[in-house]
């Protein structure tokens, strides 16, 4: 997986005064030239990255190591920004007034809604962004030169590490379509020459155009949930219950009604029961089973699943379709535009570590 989260160049900065040697030790998860990346600092650091991770490889959590990758990543991520952040500041990068405006403006607009996607008031958004500064403990002129750091890192990267990026060609981009083409024909063996991070890297963009290119159907269900382990008798009351609802279906109950009232799938629930478009291997198997061999319009009869008894609603069906190189071609050159600036980033970094003094800490607070 390569190491994205080099581009989100939004670290806390510490403010922290050097006193008694033993205590600013205590307190620190590294040092990056004598600049403290302190405790804190590094759990925030989890955190952002634990959520990142849970939303776009939530697999990542089910290998044995998880929690020292995640920690490894973090800690490098901080001593990343502040290598890039040092280096800004030794080429002495200006940031305009209002350039850091425009910065602050775009953080303030990520609080113009509520939770729920409501627009908010400009006084309730403002109200929302400086409860957030509070909460952090960071003051408007504090989060002011936090934006102006990571402006100032921003140039350098967009100046010094992506001008030597290497554009892909015609060819590179073809050879890339090819290999996508084998892994959904199943023939990742007859892939050579990639390592496995670029095969990885492969496989994640290939998984996204498979959603696009499969046979894709748009469902609905109700879910009667049944717990782990449930007692023969609490089986039996799921199933008959199941079994009523799919009746009173078939008697003219609607199913937005069906789900509003029945459903225990709550996050699905509050979208009328909507699961939105599914290819096959995305559902439990003998739900897939079920939903792959209904017609537009129709209500299953219940399907046990390891999860309860579903009824399902097939809403719309469409048909598989044909990857084709000039349909894609762009986005695949976007793809390997990102790739070869995240290799670059990277032997960027590895050069500003190779003269750095970079002491961690975190090791003796296990």
């Amino acid at each position: 997986m390569k190491t994205t989260n080099k581009l989100a160049l939004a670290a806390a900065l510490c403010a922290c005064a050097l006193t008694a040697q033993a205590k600013v030790v205590e307190e620190l998860a590294a040092s990056v030239n004598n600049e403290p990346v302190t405790i804190s600092d590094y759990n925030r650091a989890k955190e952002a990255l634990a959520e990142q991770y849970a939303a776009a490889m939530p697999d990542f959590f089910k290998q044995p190591n998880a929690g020292e990758q995640l920690a490894k990543a973090a800690l490098d991520k901080l001593v990343d920004e502040a290598l890039l952040r040092q280096k800004a500041e030794l080429m002495k990068i200006k940031v305009y007034e209002r350039e850091l405006e425009n910065g602050v403006a775009e953080i303030r607009k990520r609080f113009s809604r509520a939770p729920g996607g409501e627009a908010l008031s400009t006084e309730k958004a403002e109200a929302a962004f400086r409860d957030e500064l509070k909460k952090e403990g960071v003051t408007m002129e504090e989060f002011r030169e936090r934006i102006r750091r990571q402006l100032m890192v921003q140039k350098l990267v967009q100046d010094t590490v992506r001008t030597r990026a290497k554009m892909p060609g015609d060819a590179e981009t073809k050879a890339y379509f090819d290999n996508i083409n084998r892994v959904l024909g199943g023939r990742e063996a007859d892939i050579k020459g990639l390592d496995e991070e670029a095969m990885q890297d492969l496989l994640a963009v290939a998984g996204r155009f498979k959603e696009l290119t499969s046979e894709r159907l748009r469902l609905r269900h109700v879910l009667i949930k049944l717990k782990e382990g449930a007692a023969p008798e609490e089986k039996k009351a799921a199933q008959a219950k199941a079994v009523a609802l799919r009746k009173s279906l078939d008697g003219g109950l609607d199913f937005d009604e069906a789900v509003e009232k029945n459903s225990d799938d709550k996050e699905s629930a509050g979208r009328a029961g909507d699961l939105g478009y599914v290819v096959k291997g995305m559902l439990p198997a003998e739900v897939e089973a079920a939903a792959f061999k209904m017609q537009v319009g129709e209500n299953s009869q219940p399907v046990e699943s390891k999860f309860g008894w579903h009824i399902l609603r097939l809403e719309e069906k469409r048909a598989a379709q044909k990857l084709r190189y000039e349909a894609v071609k762009e986005d695949l050159e976007q793809v390997l535009s990102q790739n070869a600036f995240a290799t670059e980033l990277g032997s960027y970094i590895k050069e500003l570590r190779k003269d750095a003094k970079i002491q961690i800490f975190i090791a003796d607070k296990k």
